[in-house]
C-alpha cells in the first residue's frame, strides 16, 4: 500500500518542469530527499546536546560488518536485514556500558568504532559474494528503491511521534540525567529508544551520503542551525529547514551536466556553505 503511495507520489514529481526529474530514478530520489534530509538534521539535534558526533560515525561504519554478517547468516540477500540489526545491536551495547559508569563515554565509542571497523573489513576482504566496499563509503542516492522510500517514510513518522512526545524529558536528560530521575523520568528507557531509532537513521543517511559523510548529515544542519537560534524547539524547526534547503539543493546540482560529484557530497556542501552563513549571523548579532 505504501509502495503504492510512493509511486503516485513520483508521478506528482515527474510532472514538475524539470528536465532530471522525467527519470524514475530521480523521482524516488527526491521524495526520499524530501523526507531523509530533515529527519537527519532533527536527530541531529539530540547528537548535538548529547555529544555524540562521534556515536554516529561508529553506526555509520558498522555497516560493513552488519553487511558481511547479513550475507554469512541469512543469504545473499541478508546484507538489508544484517546492517540495521547490526546498528542496533551496536547502539544498544555502547547505552549500556556507558551506563555502567567504568569507562569514559568516549573511551566506549572508541572501542566499539574499533572493533566492528575491524571486523567488518576482515569479513568483506575473504568473501566474494558481499556488496562492493565503495557503494558503502560513497553511497548513492540514485539506488535508493521504492521499498527502500516506504520504509523511510515510516522511519520518519515513527521518529516524528517520538520525538514530539520525549522532546521534554530528552532534554531534561542531556541537561542533568540526575535531575530527569528526581523527577522520575525513566531516562533508560527514553535513551534506548532514542540511540535505537537513531541508529536505524544513521543506517539510511549511508545509503544516501556513504560512510564518510552520513555524521555530517545529521550534525552539520544542527550546528548551523544552533548558531541561529538558542531555543530548543527553533533548533529543531531550523535545523529541519536547513536539512531540507541542503538536501533538495545538493540533488539538483548533482543531477546538473556539468555537475560529476556524488549527491550526498554536494548536500552536505550546501550544508556547510549555509553553516558558515550562520557562524557570520552569529557573530554579526551577539
Amino acid at each position: 500500500m505504501l509502495e503504492r503511495c510512493v509511486n503516485f507520489a513520483c508521478e506528482i514529481i515527474g510532472k514538475l518542469p524539470f528536465e532530471c526529474m522525467q527519470f524514475n530514478f530521480m523521482q524516488i530520489a527526491l521524495l526520499a530527499t524530501l523526507f531523509l534530509a530533515p529527519l537527519t538534521a532533527v536527530a541531529g539535534v539530540q547528537v548535538v546536546n548529547y555529544r555524540m558526533a562521534f556515536f554516529a560515525d561508529t553506526i555509520g561504519h558498522s555497516v560493513f560488518a552488519g553487511a558481511a554478517l547479513g550475507v554469512l547468516f541469512l543469504g545473499s540477500n541478508g546484507a538489508a536485514w544484517g546492517m540495521p540489526l547490526t546498528a542496533l545491536l551496536i547502539g544498544i551495547g555502547v547505552l549500556f556500558l556507558q551506563k555502567s559508569g567504568k569507562q569514559s563515554s568516549d573511551t566506549v565509542i572508541g572501542v566499539f568504532f574499533a572493533f566492528i571497523v575491524s571486523l567488518g573489513l576482515l569479513l568483506m576482504s575473504n568473501s566474494n559474494n558481499l556488496p562492493k566496499a565503495g557503494q558503502f563509503i560513497f553511497g548513492d542516492i540514485l539506488l535508493v528503491t521504492a521499498q527502500d522510500t516506504a520504509l523511510l517514510i515510516i522511519l520518519a513518522i515513527i521518529y516524528t511521534l517520538f520525538i514530539t512526545t520525549a522532546f521534554n524529558p530528552l532534554l531534561l536528560i542531556a541537561i542533568d540525567e540526575d535531575l530527569a530521575r528526581a523527577n522520575r523520568i525513566k531516562s533508560l528507557i527514553f535513551e534506548l529508544l532514542h540511540i535505537s531509532l537513531l541508529a536505524l537513521i544513521v543506517i539510511f543517511t549511508v545509503k544516501i551520503a556513504g560512510v564518510l559523510l552520513a555524521g555530517a548529515m545529521l550534525i552539520v544542519p544542527a550546528a548551523a542551525a544552533r548558531n541561529l537560534t538558542r531555543h530548543a524547539g527553533r533548533m529543531f524547526w531550523g535545523a529541519a529547514i536547513i536539512g531540507l534547503i541542503s538536501g533538495i539543493s545538493g540533488l539538483f546540482v548533482s543531477a546538473q551536466e556539468w555537475a560529476n560529484f556524488p549527491a550526498g557530497a554536494a548536500m552536505v556542501m550546501v550544508s556547510c556553505i549555509i553553516f558558515a552563513v550562520s557562524l557570520v549571523w552569529k557573530k554579526a548579532t551577539r
